[in-house]
């Protein structure tokens, strides 16, 4: 377009400028093309003819259908809103968009921009472009120049990484106090579009990461810990593995020699005696480094792993449990805040609990009754760390030996499966973890197993769930059965509701609801056959018939 302020230098170039469509009706055309055509030697009838053959009249077909739209009680302005921002979001060229942009020199801030953005239909259309396109330039200045006017809460609730710091922070500011409010189960669903935030270029993730770290060394480094965590795991599934180790590196005030040394054991396939022994050499010392270097979640459960998952057939070397041991119940019972003499007692009684428990499972890694270890797994899961450990155990009893072959009765619940519900009963925080180990298990199948006894299996693991479910880990379960339980046989599903049923008690939450539907449609027509689960559904939505036609309208 000519008001863009491009100097045309050749006479053809001003004929295209005249003969775009509706060029007439273009800011300027008279001043910054047609003067120049005629100051070039072009004939004046040539220009009028230009103007006059690239008329369509576009913005009289608007105005006369607009008319004929309000003429029948509808709303023009809307209508036709809503047909632009449809063009926009379709249409929108982030890369021609910018190119217009950065030629507009001195005009930083121009008229029409201040004008669009004070109406706040256009001010959301711009948020929604800027999640679609979050690095275009334009996008990114006109969102800067809303927060310039004021409206900085409309700016706080995007979800997307802006170029510009000032709006960035706000962004930030209110994903990272959103995330403070909320629970473990909440957390874990947030927590992706804060991801997102973060982790959309590398400038915001090294940003984000030097602002944890500088909230942590004033706040403390607990709750910080996870969300570092996350934004690391989230950023080496980018690719971007060489700058997450950069940046970890640099702002850690590790030692260098222990960073390595972690780093070493985290990139080899498993622990090397002579990175144990390294690492053993910090924390034995008489000045040890701070214990948080140590607390790195995925560095403890590789560690676990070692000790009680066995790797090739074996267990881990009885030479270097000693050294594991003491390097777990340190990193989870050291408190730097208090003196290291106080604390002595306490890391060699979990050194010890987590030996006992070694020696106990060290031969229970194939079949075999597991009534002699009881006593260490009892004692083991008092202890969160314990109980971490016992967890991994069971998982790999149930997936990879024939302990359910062997031992499984319809009649009887499984022992393995009674010390997980204690588990999940004792240690709120390891629910997600009990869960994600039912998920692996149910779906294993064994080769021996008829039909009818591998679907009582799965009926043990499912009345598992039911008893997270009674522990209030509600969501996640039900969630499960909406997405990757609907893989299960049906006869598992009716058994899930029709105990959730019975067990349900109103007042019931929306997401109950809305859940708990979503699960019971598919199971309509095998539901009419099943009397006690028919009556005990029609009573549900009974119940629940206001919610239902809630989440029905919306």
């Amino acid at each position: 377009m000519t008001n863009s302020g491009l100097r045309i230098a050749s006479i053809d170039e001003y004929k295209k400028a005249l003969s775009q469509t509706d060029a007439i009706l273009e800011q300027n055309i008279y001043t910054d093309a047609l003067s120049e055509y005629l100051k070039l030697g072009g004939a004046p009838m040539d220009a009028v003819n230009l103007l006059s053959e690239s008329y369509i009249g576009i913005p009289s077909m608007c105005n006369a259908t607009a008319k004929s739209v309000d003429s029948i009680g509808l709303s023009s302005d809307t209508i036709m809103r809503k047909a632009i921002r449809h063009q926009l979001m379709n249409r929108f060229d982030p890369q021609r968009c910018d190119e217009f942009f950065m030629q507009l020199n001195d005009q930083m801030s121009p008229e029409w921009l201040d004008l669009i953005l004070e109406d706040v239909h256009w001010r959301r259309t711009f948020y929604e472009l800027l999640e679609k396109h979050p690095n275009c330039v334009f996008l990114n200045f006109a969102i800067h120049r809303i927060a310039e006017a004021g409206h900085d809460k409309e700016i706080a609730k995007l979800r997307t990484a802006s170029t510009y710091v000032k709006v960035y922070n706000l962004i930030l500011n209110d994903a990272l106090s959103e995330l403070a409010q909320k629970d473990n189960v909440e957390f874990d669903d947030d927590l992706p579009s804060l991801v997102r935030v973060c982790c959309e270029r590398e400038d915001t993730y090294l940003y984000v990461q030097i602002l944890l770290r500088r909230l942590a060394d004033e706040f403390g480094a607990t709750p910080f810990t996870r969300l570092r965590r996350e934004l690391e795991i989230a950023a080496k599934k980018k690719g971007n593995m060489t700058i997450v180790d950069v940046i970890h590196t640099h702002i850690s005030d590790a030692p260098v020699e222990l960073s390595k040394t972690i780093k070493s054991i985290m990139n080899s396939p498993n622990i090397t005696p002579g990175d144990l022994v390294a690492l053993k050499r910090f924390y034995a010392s008489e000045n040890p480094p701070a214990a948080r270097h140590l607390c790195d979640y995925d560095l403890i459960l590789k560690m676990l792993t070692a000790l009680y998952v066995p790797q090739h057939g074996s267990l881990l070397r009885q030479d270097l449990v000693d050294d594991v041991t003491f390097l777990i119940a340190y990193a989870t019972t050291m408190n730097d805040t208090k003196p290291r003499t106080e604390q002595q007692g306490d890391i060699h009684k979990v050194q010890s609990i987590l030996k006992d428990l070694y020696i106990s499972l060290a031969n229970k890694t194939e079949v075999g009754s597991i009534t002699g270890a009881m006593k260490y797994i009892i004692s083991a899961i008092r202890f969160p760390i314990g109980s971490m450990g016992v967890l991994m155990w069971i998982e790999y009893m149930a997936m990879h030996t024939a302990y359910f072959e062997t031992y499984f009765r319809t009649k009887e619940t499984p022992v393995l499966l009674l010390i997980l519900d204690e588990i999940a009963s004792r240690h709120q925080l390891q629910q997600p973890v009990v869960f994600k180990v039912i998920q692996e298990c149910i779906k294993h199948k064994t080769d021996i197993f008829a039909p009818e006894i591998q679907l009582a299996l799965q009926r043990t693991w499912v009345d598992r769930m039911l008893y997270l479910v009674q522990l209030n880990y509600t969501i996640p379960v039900l969630k499960y059965f909406c997405g990757a339980g609907r893989d299960l046989d049906d006869s598992l599903i009716v058994h899930f509701v029709k105990k959730l049923l019975r067990m349900a008690q109103a007042p019931y939450s929306v997401l109950f609801v809305r859940y708990t539907i979503s699960i019971i449609e598919p199971l309509v027509e095998n539901l009419v056959l099943i009397k006690d689960v028919q009556q005990l559904v029609v009573h549900f939505f009974g119940m629940t018939a206001p919610i239902f036609l809630l989440i029905r309208l919306y």
